[in-house]
């Protein structure tokens, strides 16, 4: 391993070690308004930084979350530049996601004729290693528009495939799910091309599982919330398994309900990274199962590739836990029920 590389594992590990403490989000769940919960973390975390410019008293909602979203993309450019980008293209997981959530964000405010919420999230200055430039999605107006910025990329037949006249009729659920295979097939082929052996192993284990775990979550979303028939369910999973084999996700598919779907679970080896807690969506559950596996592989690997990988994903269950507790202030939710959400 090159200096450059176990640098920034280092300096991975001593983010991570820097992140959000449990004493410090039993402070910010008895935070009561937005402007509380920002003064704490501009004060009192390491988003004082990203925070430095704002106005605690008066800053909305989307721009405190707009800048701790931003926050984390700051993080990753500070630690790419440790990084061979020239030798090794793993790193490019980040980029196509971050360019999948943009292109999903831009369709969603086409739905909603929302852009304010939009360009809140857009990480403008990543554009060397986008495949398109990101801040012209600020200016699209219509799907058309959208085709034609994308026209010379890897995902214009995707979305060219799902163009309907009207976009009320637009199959975001699928559309979604071919976005993710897309991303899903492209990372794998990187894995598979640059890596063997253990670490080979490893960062699969720890992609895969993401994966997995996804495919479990829609399987019940979709049964819970829509009643959606099995042939149909499949259809909008990737068909990957890891420590579920595909016969027992069609049983899961087939027979199991939706609420019986957590302790189908605990009957298989994410048995031994779930916790205790009951009456929990199966969203919390299939979370804190990727936490833990990723947490294992980020405290004891020095592999570079493994470390950034694990580090981005827990940075973005922290950011969703703050989310989470500014979401619970400006709604007035109890505190303990933000809580039981939080995963650290």
């Amino acid at each position: 391993m090159s200096y450059a590389a176990g640098a920034m594992s280092a300096k991975a590990k001593a983010m991570f070690g820097n992140r959000i403490k449990a004493s410090d989000y039993q402070i910010l769940l008895q935070k009561k308004t937005i402007s509380e919960i920002a003064s704490y973390l501009k004060k009192e975390t390491y988003f004082s930084n990203v925070l430095s410019g704002i106005n605690e008293v008066s800053v909305h909602r989307g721009q405190l979350e707009a800048l701790i979203r931003l926050d984390l993309f700051d993080r990753f450019s500070n630690l790419i530049r440790y990084y061979n980008t020239e030798e090794s293209e793993f790193y490019k997981y980040i980029i196509i996601e971050i360019e999948i959530e943009q292109i999903l964000g831009r369709i969603r405010a086409f739905e909603i004729s929302d852009n304010i919420n939009f360009i809140s999230k857009i990480p403008t200055y990543l554009g060397k290693y986008t495949t398109f430039d990101i801040n012209k999605l600020l200016n699209i107006k219509d799907y058309d528009e959208l085709l034609d910025l994308l026209r010379n990329t890897d995902y214009y037949p995707i979305i060219n495939q799902y163009k309907v006249d009207d976009i009320s009729d637009f199959d975001f659920n699928s559309f979604e799910s071919a976005l993710r295979k897309y991303y899903y097939d492209k990372v794998l082929k990187i894995l598979d091309k640059e890596f063997s052996g253990k670490v080979k192993s490893d960062i699969k284990d720890v992609y895969l599982t993401r994966i997995e775990l996804e495919n479990i979550t829609r399987i019940y979303r979709l049964k819970k919330y829509f009643n959606t028939p099995p042939e149909e369910i499949r259809k909008l999973l990737v068909p990957m398994y890891l420590r579920i084999s595909k016969k027992e996700l069609d049983e899961m598919i087939d027979h199991v309900d939706a609420d019986k779907i957590f302790d189908y679970l605990g009957q298989t080896s994410y048995k031994h990274y779930m916790d205790d807690k009951q009456n929990m969506y199966i969203d919390y559950h299939t979370k804190m199962i990727h936490f833990n596996i990723n947490k294992k592989y980020l405290m004891f690997s020095s592999e570079p590739d493994l470390v950034l990988f694990t580090y981005m994903v827990l940075s973005e269950v922290e950011i969703q836990n703050i989310v989470d507790i500014i979401e619970g202030a400006r709604y007035n939710i109890a505190s303990e029920k933000i809580e039981q959400l939080l995963i650290y």
